[in-house]
């Protein structure tokens, strides 16, 4: 569960100026940075684990995947769970 699905969880349980969260200063800055990056239109990581076998394989084909793909590009980019498996998997792929 990432750190935005727990504090949504949390503060639905407790209001906002009640609540005590301990955070470090790398989760901080890692939760900054991801609300700066918001975008209007992103793909969730179910959405990216469907497509993450035909981007690879663009990508190791060559193809123009930031064209033609961008929200995965920017979904892999923002979550490290999904790029560990496009790795794997592009790893995999390419021993082949």
């Amino acid at each position: 569960m990432n750190l935005f699905t727990r504090l949504f969880r949390q503060r639905k349980k407790t209001p906002l100026d009640k609540m005590k969260m301990n955070i470090s200063p790398d989760q901080a800055a890692k939760m900054l940075h991801m609300i700066q990056n918001t975008q209007n239109v992103e793909l969730t990581c179910d959405d990216v684990h469907g497509l993450l076998d035909q981007y690879t394989e663009m990508a190791i084909r060559g193809e123009d995947v930031v064209g033609l793909l961008p929200l995965v590009l920017y979904h892999l980019d923002m979550c490290p769970d999904c790029r560990e498996e496009y790795e794997a998997l592009s790893r995999i792929l390419h021993a082949v």
